[in-house]
């Protein structure tokens, strides 16, 4: 029963299209690794890092002495291995839907993917937060922003210069409150700057001091010593690594009649797509496989809120 898929390309393809421009805002951040294709559940794809340098002083006639950097290698797990709620269709329902099937079908494909999305985006989230080694700037219960001043960004660059960040690739990924406060503000976004497509399409609500401005709905509540806050996360790109493949199949395939991955090229994120016959019934399951780990946390802050 090959190519059982064919059917039902353009209802994924639609799916797909629909999910990657919602508001995901930390995935399309970070440093996607797609070399994890060789990494089972558990193990290690160890990512290494290269150290600090020093300067020496020249000596005329004497030829310095080097050992070789010593890198550091970060390790990455591949630590989910999920799929949606699959779904189930017979004959009779689908004779029954007529030619709205192919539409519930095509919704059916979205949910599943807006929830994978989903929960990475609050798992990416949350490892900006607690691997954040930066530094803090806030005051917890405080939306930044609200002020309508410019101090608050004033003060993330300061802290990124400070720590020797890359001047390039700044990302600064809001929760929906603070991003509202930002909008908020007719000082930083003029209309023929905010309402660019291209921009939009990248994710991104602008750009502003070199930070790339995103909006996020995986924020949750998190508290320190000094107060419950909403956090918003600044870093840089290579400071966290998000490794993504398919869920593995054993060799020689399962139960499933056909297999395919689709890639969306928006993201880069990759959903295995798999449909298992059953008697008078298919059931499609749309699944993913992920892990992620802050690389350079120096790189990597916490905006309070």
């Amino acid at each position: 029963m090959a190519n059982v898929l064919d059917d039902l390309f353009p209802d994924l393809y639609e799916a797909l299209q629909v999910v990657s421009r919602e508001l995901v805002g930390i995935i399309p951040a970070v440093t996607t690794n797609m070399t994890a294709d060789a990494v089972a559940k558990g193990q290690v794809l160890r990512v290494p890092v290269t150290p600090p340098t020093e300067n020496i002083d020249i000596t005329i006639g004497v030829e310095p002495s080097v050992d070789g950097d010593e890198f550091e290698n970060i390790p990455v797990k591949i630590t989910k291995f999920r799929i949606a709620t699959p779904i189930l269709w017979n004959g009779e329902e689908e004779l029954g839907l007529g030619e709205t099937h192919g539409g519930l079908l095509a919704n059916q494909f979205t949910q599943r993917m807006r929830s994978l999305v989903n929960e990475m985006e609050v798992d990416l989230f949350y490892e900006a937060i607690t691997g954040a080694r930066g530094g803090n700037y806030g005051v917890p219960g405080v939306t930044p922003f609200a002020s309508g001043s410019m101090r608050d960004f004033a003060q993330l660059v300061k802290l990124m210069n400070d720590a020797g960040a890359p001047q390039t690739d700044r990302q600064m990924v809001l929760n929906t409150t603070a991003a509202a406060e930002l909008r908020d503000n007719s000082n930083l976004f003029k209309v023929n700057e905010s309402g660019d497509s291209g921009l939009l399409r990248q994710g991104l609500i602008g750009r502003l001091y070199n930070f790339d401005i995103r909006e996020s709905a995986g924020a949750r509540q998190m508290g320190i010593d000094t107060g419950v806050y909403l956090p918003n996360a600044v870093f840089t790109r290579d400071a966290i690594l998000l490794a993504t493949r398919a869920p593995a199949m054993p060799a020689g395939g399962d139960k499933a009649a056909d297999v395919t991955v689709i890639t969306d090229p928006v993201s880069g994120l990759s959903f295995q797509v798999a449909v298992y016959p059953g008697y008078r019934n298919r059931r499609i399951e749309i699944g993913a496989a992920w892990g992620m780990a802050t690389i350079n946390p120096q790189h990597s802050f916490v905006l309070l809120g």
